[in-house]
């Protein structure tokens, strides 16, 4: 016997999911651009805000695995949703609990296993699209966190960042290649893409750009991510600059000098406000695990 009232308890459901997404995604947003304003950064400085963000994001991925686990009708479906979801909801959950440098490899690594869990959903979608559902979220929520690792590898200040291109075009390249000729031979046929050829054109671009994204991310975090080892440097405050976006958000800027090079360092808002011009502050030099020598302010 079918249950009738199968159809608008799953609407409501969704329904509901969908107005928790909006709420969790408003505050968490609230809470990143407003604590790093100048003006609203003493009030949101706290450990409570810091604990609200990461388990509303927590929450968001559970649910949505949840969500995605009940529609799937096949054993594989049900078990790679749960697995794919849930890397980065552990990862954000210890976000507190361990060192960054710790957090960001775990982030990583939960990036890189859920590409590959993707990659086979991909396939089996493919090969039986009636027995998986998969939508535009699965890689919108990788994408997420590749972007929260591409923020943190842009925070680090390189000294030889014309050098690290090199390895980030040519692992591009490779990858471009590499996910063109796997996207003309497989995917290419799905219905989504039949119905106009801008659809298939933009797809080419997309990757190819995804492709440096992803190369840049990678090598910069596992540049940065597997170093251990720095140097500590004392440097004068020579001026100090406050720059906002359209967006409201706020970046906070130390202008150093290093030998005889004048640069600016990203730093947080409550040193900004503790510090003066003529003070001397601590950063870091790093040689880099690849080999790319930066420097960064750390706590």
């Amino acid at each position: 016997m079918i249950n009738k009232n199968n159809k608008p308890t799953k609407s409501k459901f969704d329904i509901g999911c969908r107005i928790f997404y909006i709420i969790g995604i408003s505050i968490v947003c609230c809470i990143g651009l407003f604590g790093s304003s100048f003006f609203a950064y003493d009030f949101f400085d706290s450990l409570f805000f810091d604990i609200l963000g990461i388990v509303l994001i927590s929450l968001m991925l559970c649910v949505r695995s949840i969500q995605t686990f009940l529609r799937q009708t096949t054993p594989y479906g049900k078990i790679f949703t749960l697995v794919y979801f849930n890397l980065f909801t552990l990862s954000f959950a210890v976000r507190l609990l361990i060192p960054s440098r710790l957090w960001i490899i775990s982030l990583f690594f939960s990036l890189v296993i859920a590409t590959i869990l993707l990659i086979i959903l991909a396939f089996k979608y493919v090969k039986a699209p009636k027995n998986y559902f998969i939508t535009i979220y699965e890689p919108a929520i990788a994408l997420l966190m590749l972007l929260a690792l591409m923020l943190n590898a842009s925070m680090q200040s390189y000294t030889g960042a014309h050098g690290m291109w090199i390895p980030v075009v040519i692992c591009g390249i490779i990858l471009s290649i590499s996910s063109l000729i796997v996207f003309i031979k497989y995917f290419k046929n799905i219905e989504y893409f039949k119905k106009r050829k801008g659809e298939t054109i933009s797809s080419y671009i997309m990757l190819i750009i995804a492709c440096f994204i992803f190369s840049f991310t990678t090598i910069a975090t596992v540049n940065y991510a597997f170093d251990d080892y720095s140097t500590v440097l004392s440097v004068e405050v020579l001026d100090k600059d406050v720059l906002s976006s359209t967006r409201g958000r706020t970046s906070f800027y130390f202008e150093i000098a290093i030998g005889e090079t004048k640069t600016k360092i990203d730093i947080p808002a409550d040193v900004y406000h503790s510090t003066e011009v003529g003070e001397y502050i601590e950063i870091k030099l790093y040689n880099g695990a690849l080999g790319y020598s930066y420097y960064i302010y750390e706590h």
